[in-house]
């Protein structure tokens, strides 16, 4: 009998560490293997982003953000939910639009709804709508990592260089010509330790006009059908 209450212990505790382990949130060590160290040059940190958000399938974050234009300031906290090759959904959980949702699966075109006494109303708009964008003009299609990617990728930079802190590598670009990138002069991008954003601020001259961090990031979710239906 007492060996027997000892095996069923022991049972116990060996399930209890699986489950434990099974429901343990994905570790910033392990998109694709062990990590590499922090990039030091620009074409370094294009290549590490680059691999990162190739090792995706999915991912989920919180996305704060705060944006400034003509003396005004907009702040939204974020839930981004992104499903490879263009599913992306945007639910705004705080500030400017909070309960607003909006769904895109690649075109011209954003499923959502308005928050509050509106949130019944479905839309379907062009993705430039104002209703559709923050208050700079970003979309949703502007919102996941290999959006950014492509954006430091195609712009044209009249410089650009890397500084590294600890785990974290932060590129900054200054802009070409800042008419054609929506009037911004530099922009200043980090990498954390796993070779995906953990910020990004943009700047007109020396006044910034857009600073957004990403926290909670949860890789290769599996999300059910639903989440893209609104």
């Amino acid at each position: 009998m007492r060996w027997t209450r000892i095996a069923t212990a022991c049972a116990a505790a060996a399930l209890a560490a699986l489950c434990i382990g099974a429901s343990a949130p994905p570790t910033s060590t392990a998109i694709n293997g062990p990590l590499p160290p922090p990039p030091t040059t620009p074409e370094q940190f294009i290549a590490s982003l680059q691999s990162s958000w190739d090792a995706l399938k999915s991912y989920q974050a919180t996305i704060t953000a705060r944006e400034y234009l003509n003396g005004k300031i907009q702040d939204r906290v974020y839930v981004i939910k992104v499903q490879k090759p263009t599913s992306v959904r945007l639910d705004i959980v705080g500030g400017d639009g909070k309960g607003s949702a909006a769904v895109w699966q690649g075109g011209d075109r954003v499923n959502g709804h308005q928050g509050g006494f509106l949130s019944m109303i479905h839309l379907n708009v062009n993705i430039h709508a104002k209703i559709a964008t923050s208050m700079r003009g970003r979309t949703i299609a502007d919102a996941p990592f290999g959006s950014a990617l492509d954006h430091i990728k195609s712009t044209k930079w009249k410089s650009t260089q890397v500084t590294v802190s600890g785990d974290r590598s932060s590129w900054t670009g200054e802009a070409e010509d800042p008419s054609q990138n929506n009037g911004v002069t530099k922009e200043v991008m980090t990498l954390a330790a796993n070779g995906l954003p953990a910020e990004v601020t943009e700047f007109e001259g020396d006044q910034t006009v857009r600073h957004e961090t990403y926290s909670d990031i949860q890789l290769n979710v599996d999300f059910p059908a639903s989440t893209w239906q609104i």
